[in-house]
């Protein structure tokens, strides 16, 4: 993706973070959870194109040996061009070499988000049933995936 620029997320980002999240999850996060993600340590990587809008960004949080996924959103009028591909693939990239394992978990609806995964090489690890909450007031699982590095 030529042309859209790796780099992390600051303070002054939070609110178009919590734009993007409205449009790509049904319980998004709020700018002030993106801010306190990042205070506490979190790292939030995005794509941004030339314009300065925010194509793709995703918070991972590292503890040890592992790193866990805790959000990915990616803005509608990018989707289905590699931009999450793209995005997570940057990310791996970069780990830090004694990184050993990376977690995440996605709604067991998400077929395009578990199809990418599987292409990177996570695998099913498991599931939380009844984890993710519904428009409809309904539950669905999480399942949980992993890639061993």
């Amino acid at each position: 993706m030529a042309d859209l620029n790796f780099c992390k997320a600051s303070d002054a980002d939070c609110a178009a973070l919590a734009e993007l999240a409205r449009s790509a999850h049904t319980h998004p996060w709020n700018a002030g959870q993106y801010r306190d993600s990042m205070a506490s340590g979190h790292d939030c990587w995005l794509l941004r194109a030339e314009s300065g809008r925010i194509a793709a960004c995703c918070v991972a949080s590292r503890l040890f040996d592992e790193v866990e996924i805790l959000d990915v959103a990616v803005a509608p009028e990018w989707r289905r061009k590699g931009v999450g591909e793209d995005l997570l693939r940057k990310i791996i990239a970069q780990l830090p070499e004694d990184t050993a394992r990376v977690m995440l978990e996605v709604r067991a609806s998400n077929r395009a988000a578990r199809g990418l995964y599987h292409k990177l090489g996570f695998s099913e690890d498991g599931r939380r049933k009844n984890y993710y909450p519904k428009a409809d007031g309904t539950r669905e699982d999480a399942l949980l995936m992993s890639l061993i590095l």
